[in-house]
Parts: C-alpha cells; structure tokens; sequence
C-alpha cells in the first residue's frame, strides 16, 4: 500500500479562512445523507502510515491534511456551520501519489516541470514560451 496525502483549504465567499470545519474522507460508494457520513476511510498522519482522526478538523488557517491510500477514490465531506444543513460534497478524489517529492496536493499523478524558457529574463521581455509536448504553453515573467 503507498500513501498519497491530500491538503484541504476552506474559505468562506469573501477567502477568509474557516476554521474548525470537519473534513471527512469516506470510501467510495459513500453515504453523504447522514453526518458522520459513512463508510470512513482509513486515515493517517504521515506518509509512513501513522494513524489519525477521521475527520480531520481544519486549523485557524482553514488547512487539513491527511494521507491515505493513493489508488483508491474518495469521497470528501466538508461540514461546517456556515454550511448549515447542506455539507460540501466532492466525489471521485485522490490522494496525491508524489507527496514528500514536492508535489502539490489533492490531485494525482503531478509531474513538475522541469523546461526552461525560450527568451531572455532580463525585464524587457514580457512573454515567454515553454516547449513541452503534447503541450505549449506561453506566459508572463515581467508586467508592465
């Protein structure tokens, strides 16, 4: 079994942090009609499998995070009083499989990039184009 692990943020409409919300990681098919939703997943505190709570309770940043098995599909509820009777739902979740690599969380499969840009950084170019197949991508360095 490879743990992936998975941040959650929360905020309200207005981005300001939501604390103390419960974050549950469920198995898939799960039940959302009843909170605790059901079944729970296993989850942990670490990548080496170091078993925590479920649900995991966002801090004063409005962060959680977890690991769990990253080959499986999760369901994710999300309660918290500002939602009132109707927790967020997300279905069909990963855990991210390169944690502790310098991945991001939440999705799967993340490869950083490693190109380089054709054009030179030096504050008079304003767009760059990066190579990388099967996708082409231009950007911004230096705004004007």
């Amino acid at each position: 079994m490879a743990n992936g692990r998975r941040d959650d943020w929360l905020t309200d409409a207005q981005g300001r942090a939501l604390a103390g919300a419960q974050v549950y990681y469920c198995t898939q098919p799960a039940n959302v009609s009843i909170v605790p939703p059901s079944p729970l997943a296993s989850v942990f505190s670490n990548i080496a499998g170091t078993a925590t709570t479920n649900p995991q309770i966002t801090d004063g940043f409005g962060h959680a995070t977890a690991y769990a098995e990253n080959t499986l599909l999760y369901t994710i509820v999300y309660v918290h009083p500002l939602f009132g009777p109707n927790p967020v739902i997300l279905t069909d979740q990963v855990f991210d499989s390169t944690a502790g690599t310098g991945g991001g969380g939440g999705g799967g499969g993340f490869t950083p990039f490693a190109e380089v840009p054709a054009g030179a950084i030096d504050g008079v170019n304003v767009t760059f184009t990066l190579s990388h197949t099967p996708v082409n991508l231009v950007f911004w360095v230096n705004f004007r």
